[in-house]
């Protein structure tokens, strides 16, 4: 009787387990790689990767998995910035290693966010926007810890865009769009599910 009663909750957790996987949110990412001039990268085409990824992953583990899909070997700082429909960024979430704490970006007053307003702003934008931007500008949010921010803690939409930034040297910058965002039962870890482009040498020039 005992060991029918450990096989019936076996059998419960199993599939409480396995409900659980197939509520779990995929996140369809594209990630494009900018023109990057300094380092003889200047496409002619657009060189990306689509990347699909479990919502309980951490930015960091979308960080591993860009790496991977540009064929990247040496290990570097990052940083991931938040967009809203905007373009406005709303938050930075860095590497582990640069991770202090503090503001997000330098504070900027009134006259910088003016100049910056008349200059970088369409005046398509709404003013709505326009004061988001003043506010997360004069006062910016904490920044986040990439390896302890999970996916899902974004609470991202369509509409939204990420910007990565790889090897704050060499300055390898990412335009990342939410492709798709669905309840599924994800694979063991992320993976790319479609590419366009050769992905450049991670340093023109050099051997590994």
């Amino acid at each position: 009787m005992k060991s029918e009663m450990r096989f019936g909750d076996q059998m419960s957790k199993f599939l409480h387990e396995g409900s659980q996987r197939e509520r779990m949110t995929i996140y369809r990412f594209r990630v494009l790689l900018l023109p990057n001039p300094p380092l003889e990268f200047e496409p002619e085409t657009e060189v990306y990767r689509e990347i699909e990824i479990g919502g309980s992953n951490s930015l960091a583990d979308l960080h591993e998995a860009i790496f991977d899909a540009f064929d990247r070997y040496d290990s570097h700082a990052y940083e991931f910035l938040t967009r809203d429909e905007h373009g406005i960024a709303i938050r930075s979430y860095v590497h582990p290693q640069l991770y202090s704490g503090d503001e997000s970006w330098r504070p900027m007053d009134d006259d910088e966010i003016d100049r910056f307003l008349e200059h970088a702003i369409p005046d398509s934008e709404p003013e709505e926007a326009r004061e988001r931007f003043r506010k997360l500008r004069k006062h910016p949010p904490e920044e986040g810890n990439a390896a302890e921010t999970p996916i899902d803690e974004l609470e991202l939409d369509l509409s939204q865009t990420l910007f990565y930034e790889f090897d704050l040297g060499d300055g390898w910058e990412h335009h990342i769009e939410i492709e798709e965002i669905r309840e599924g039962s994800p694979d063991d870890g992320p993976i790319v599910v479609e590419k366009q482009g050769e992905a450049p040498p991670q340093y023109p020039g050099r051997s590994r």
